[in-house]
């Protein structure tokens, strides 16, 4: 006889996978060059199927400035790309190159070349979860 299983919505994100968004805004988190951690965390083992970002406010720079994504990497979600390319919305992560983490991650952001004086990015990823811990029923 098949049985109902009550799933905790903590399992629902952590274990089969989850979708969230976080947002950069010159406003809060600067523009200096370097890495930004950002809040959002991914747990260990998800893979990671999808990221785009939604640029809500046009990054700028008094330089030549990029912006970079990434999870286990700083790049691994959006290589080195010019601000002038990252306007409206950005595919940076398609279903074809999922990956997966080493570990659980923060979100980062990372700017070169130059500092940024604007802008404000909405980053949406979507993840499967991982199934290192579970066991069939």
């Amino acid at each position: 006889m098949v049985q109902n299983v009550y799933v905790p919505q903590r399992h629902l994100i952590d274990n089969l996978g989850g979708c969230a968004r976080d947002i950069y805004d010159f406003s809060i988190h600067g523009g200096a060059v370097g890495t930004i951690q950002m809040p959002l965390v991914v747990p260990d083992n998800s893979i990671i199927t999808e990221c785009m970002v939604d640029v809500l406010t046009d990054p700028t720079s008094g330089g030549s400035a990029t912006i970079a994504l990434g999870l286990d990497t700083t790049t691994d979600l959006l290589a080195a790309t010019a601000i002038a390319s990252v306007t409206g919305i950005v595919a940076a992560k398609a279903q074809a190159a999922a990956f997966k983490l080493t570990a659980d991650r923060n979100l980062q952001l990372t700017i070169a070349t130059a500092a940024l004086t604007a802008g404000k990015l909405a980053v949406h990823l979507k993840w499967a979860g991982a199934y290192d811990d579970e066991t069939s029923r």
